[in-house]
């Protein structure tokens, strides 16, 4: 027990002693700045000097580097989505798959756009953990009936897949959502499709 406490009393001591040096640094590194306003680059090292100390602590690096990554693909896959809907159903069907691929990732699954041609139903592969997924991309004019739902199910068993999806800027037929329940596929429509370009 009293291992602990002196432990917790160590630690205690070092952070207040840490913060306690960052304050002071902050203070002396603008009182700096106040007093030389053209020495825009010596002011900016001084106050970033405490953030490149902490990166030598392990914890504190991989916490930063995981945030910038983070941040990172958030962007790149955000900028890579219309916001409105409407762009989708000017786009051509190979241009729908390739859109589908950024908007899975989000999702969390690793994609992969299939050849296009010879592609046995699935038009994109979704995979999550050991999970395989199959997609078949649908961009209409009109609603979609069975024959997409039969597509996919198709390619559940030529690729070996858990599960299946269809996905549509427009809605599916009420035969095309009763082949789906029986087949246990997954129907994203328009609705659900605009809800995941946010």
């Amino acid at each position: 027990m009293y291992k602990i406490v002196r432990k917790l009393r160590k630690n205690l001591l070092n952070k207040l002693m840490i913060g306690y040096f960052v304050i002071a640094w902050y203070i002396g590194s603008f009182s700096f700045i106040f007093e030389n306003p053209s020495d825009v680059s010596t002011g900016l090292i001084m106050l970033l000097m405490p953030f490149f100390l902490a990166l030598t602590h392990k914890p504190f690096r991989k916490f930063v580097f995981g945030m910038i990554s983070v941040f990172i693909k958030t962007q790149r896959y955000k900028s890579g989505l219309p916001i409105d809907i409407r762009e989708i159903d000017k786009m051509d069907g190979l241009e729908f798959e390739q859109f589908l691929k950024p908007v899975f990732e989000r999702q969390g699954y690793l994609a992969e756009v299939t050849q296009g041609s010879g592609d046995y139903g699935a038009d994109l592969i979704l995979r999550k953990g050991t999970k395989v997924y199959v997609v078949q991309a649908k961009r209409y004019n009109s609603n979609i009936g069975v024959s997409a739902v039969q597509q996919v199910v198709a390619a559940v068993n030529f690729y070996n897949a858990n599960g299946a999806i269809v996905v549509t800027n427009q809605y599916f037929t009420p035969a095309a959502v009763e082949l789906a329940k029986v087949n246990r596929v997954r129907l994203i429509n328009r609705d659900e499709l605009g809800k995941m370009l946010w």
